[in-house]
C-alpha cells in the first residue's frame, strides 16, 4: 500500500509540473502575443498619425504659396512687426539651414497641437506670411506662429477635434550666388534676386513614446519649397514696345502735343524691342520718325530727346528679361493669366463708367502696405474700350485692341499681349508702365504693332507701382523636397 500511495504521489507531483511547464508557456506565449498586438497598435498608430502630419505638411505648403502671391518678400521675411533681431549671433543663426524651420524638431515632437501657445511663446515672428507692416502698424499674420489646426470628425469624440496642425515659415537662399548679387550683404532678411525657401511642418499626435531626447507625442513631416519671382516684366520705360515694325493705331501715331510720357532720370520714355533685329527695319526710328518737335519734347527721360531708345540688346542679355523674346512664353503667359485673376471677361469689352468694374484700387504715392490699397489683377480675353471715368490698380491683361477715350486713371502694369493695338487717349493718368506686343500663338510668330498716342493722356514710369503689379503673379515653384532631421538636424 505505501509502494502505491508513493507512485500516487510522485504522478500527481509530474502532472503538477508538466501543469506548471504548460502555464508557463502558455504565459510567454500571451505575452508575446500582447507585445505583437501593442506593437501592431504603434505601429498602426504611427503610421496613421504620420500620414496625417503629410497630408497637413502638404496643405500647409499649398497654403502658403497661394498666400505668396500679392505679398512683398522683404515683408514676409521680417515678419508683421517688420524689424528683426539685428545681433550679429542671430544674424549668423538666420544664415543656418536650421533657421527654416518653422518649429524645432525637438519642441515638434513633443507639441500640444490642441494648444500650442504655451510652448511657442517667444519665438520671433521673422518668416511669418503676413500682409506687411504699415504707418498704422504691425501687418495682418496669414498664418501665425501657432499654425493652423486641422480637424477632423471623430466617433469617440464629440464635435470636430484637432488631429494635426501645420506650420509655415518663409526664409531667404542666403549665401547663393544669385542672391549676393543682389544683396551683396548677405542680409537674411532682404531678398536679393526674387527667391525665397518656404517650409511647411505638419504635425499629428500619436502614442506616447520615450526617446533620448524626451517624451515623443506627435508624428512631424516637414516639406520644402523654393519660389521664385520673374522680373520678365519689370518694365525700364513707362512704355515698352515689342515687335518687328510699329505703324499708327489711326491716321498718326502721335496727336497734339500735350500728352506726356515721363521716363525719369534713368528710363526712357519709350523702350523700343526689336523681334526681328537685322532685318533692315528699325522700330525704334519707325516711332521716332513719327515725331514733330514739339512732340519729341513731351517724351521724355534719360537725358534723352526725343527720348526712344532701343533696348533689344539690354533685353537680350538678361537672364530673365530675354524671355520676353520667347513666343513660348508669352503664349504660357496668356494661358495661365486668367487662371489667377481676380477678375477676368471673356469677350470684347466696353467700359463706359457707369459703374466700371472693379479693377483694384492703388495711390503709388503711399506705401504698398497702406492701409487701403487693394491691388487686383484683370484679363480681358477680347477687345477693350474705355470711354468713361475709369479707376484702377494692379494688373490688367488684354488680349486684344485697346481704345481709351475717356478719363483712365490707373496704377500698375498693363499688358496689351496679343493683338499688340494701342489707341491711347482721353485726359486719364497712368502710373507704372504699359507693354505692348503683338503675338500669334497658332503660329508661334511676333507681329507688328499699331501705336496711336493723344493730348492729355499721361503715362508716368513708376517701378515701384509695376514691381508692386508684379507681385500679383503667382511664384514660380523651382523645387520641392521633404526636409528629416537627418538632412537638416536642429540646431546651427
Amino acid at each position: 500500500m505505501a509502494d502505491k500511495h508513493r507512485a500516487g504521489k510522485s504522478q500527481n507531483g509530474a502532472a503538477l509540473l508538466i501543469a506548471l511547464l504548460a502555464l508557463a508557456v502558455v504565459s510567454v506565449v500571451a505575452f508575446h502575443i500582447a507585445l505583437i498586438a501593442t506593437a501592431e497598435v504603434h505601429i498602426s498608430d504611427n503610421y496613421e498619425s504620420l500620414i496625417e502630419a503629410r497630408a497637413a505638411a502638404t496643405a500647409g505648403l499649398h497654403h502658403g504659396r497661394a498666400l505668396l502671391r500679392g505679398l512683398r518678400f522683404d515683408d514676409v521675411l521680417e515678419g508683421p512687426d517688420g524689424t528683426h533681431d539685428a545681433d550679429p549671433g542671430y544674424l549668423a543663426r538666420a544664415r543656418t539651414h536650421s533657421y527654416r524651420l518653422p518649429i524645432p524638431w525637438v519642441t515638434a515632437r513633443m507639441l500640444d497641437i490642441v494648444d500650442p501657445a504655451g510652448m511657442l511663446a517667444g519665438l520671433p515672428d521673422d518668416g511669418v506670411i503676413n500682409t506687411g507692416r504699415h504707418p498704422g502698424g504691425n501687418g495682418l499674420a496669414l498664418i501665425p506662429v501657432t499654425g493652423i489646426a486641422q480637424t477632423a470628425p471623430a466617433p469617440q469624440h464629440p464635435g470636430m477635434p484637432v488631429v494635426s496642425r501645420y506650420f509655415v515659415k518663409v526664409s531667404d537662399n542666403n549665401g547663393e550666388a544669385a542672391e549676393l548679387a543682389g544683396d551683396p550683404e548677405d542680409n537674411p532678411f532682404r531678398d536679393g534676386d526674387g527667391q525665397v525657401i518656404l517650409r511647411s511642418m505638419g504635425i499629428a499626435r500619436t502614442i506616447a513614446q520615450a526617446t533620448r531626447a524626451g517624451l515623443r507625442h506627435n508624428s512631424t513631416v516637414a516639406l520644402e519649397a523654393r519660389f521664385k519671382r520673374l522680373s520678365t516684366y519689370d518694365l525700364d520705360a513707362p512704355l515698352v514696345i515689342q515687335s518687328d515694325a510699329v505703324a499708327p493705331e489711326s491716321a498718326e501715331m502721335f496727336a497734339g502735343s500735350l500728352f506726356l510720357v515721363q521716363g525719369g532720370g534713368a528710363n526712357p520714355g519709350i523702350a523700343v524691342i526689336d523681334t526681328k533685329p537685322g532685318d533692315g527695319i528699325a522700330p525704334a526710328l519707325q516711332v521716332t520718325s513719327r515725331l514733330a518737335a514739339e512732340q519729341a519734347a513731351r517724351i521724355r527721360g534719360a537725358g534723352l530727346q526725343p527720348s526712344v531708345k532701343d533696348g533689344t540688346a539690354e533685353v537680350a542679355s538678361h537672364a530673365e528679361k530675354r524671355l520676353l523674346l520667347n513666343q513660348s512664353f508669352a503664349c504660357d503667359s496668356l494661358k495661365s493669366l486668367p487662371l489667377f485673376a481676380d477678375s477676368a471677361f471673356a469677350g470684347n469689352q466696353n467700359w463706359p463708367g457707369a459703374p466700371p468694374p472693379s479693377l483694384g484700387h492703388y495711390d503709388a504715392g503711399l506705401p504698398p502696405t497702406a492701409p487701403g490699397q487693394e491691388p487686383k489683377a484683370t484679363f480681358v480675353a477680347g477687345d477693350l474700350q474705355i470711354a468713361g471715368d475709369v479707376e484702377g490698380g494692379g494688373l490688367l491683361v488684354v488680349t486684344g485692341r485697346v481704345t481709351i477715350t475717356g478719363r483712365f486713371s490707373f496704377s500698375g502694369l498693363i499688358l496689351i499681349l496679343g493683338a499688340g493695338e494701342l489707341d491711347l487717349g482721353g485726359s486719364g493718368t497712368i502710373t507704372g508702365g504699359i507693354y505692348v506686343a503683338k503675338i500669334s500663338c497658332a503660329s508661334m510668330a511676333w507681329g507688328s504693332v499699331r501705336l496711336t498716342i493723344r493730348d492729355h493722356v499721361q503715362v508716368l514710369f513708376n517701378q515701384e507701382a509695376i514691381r508692386m503689379a508684379l507681385t500679383l503673379f503667382p511664384p514660380r515653384q523651382l523645387s520641392f523636397r521633404e526636409i528629416t532631421a537627418i538632412i537638416d538636424p536642429n540646431g546651427p
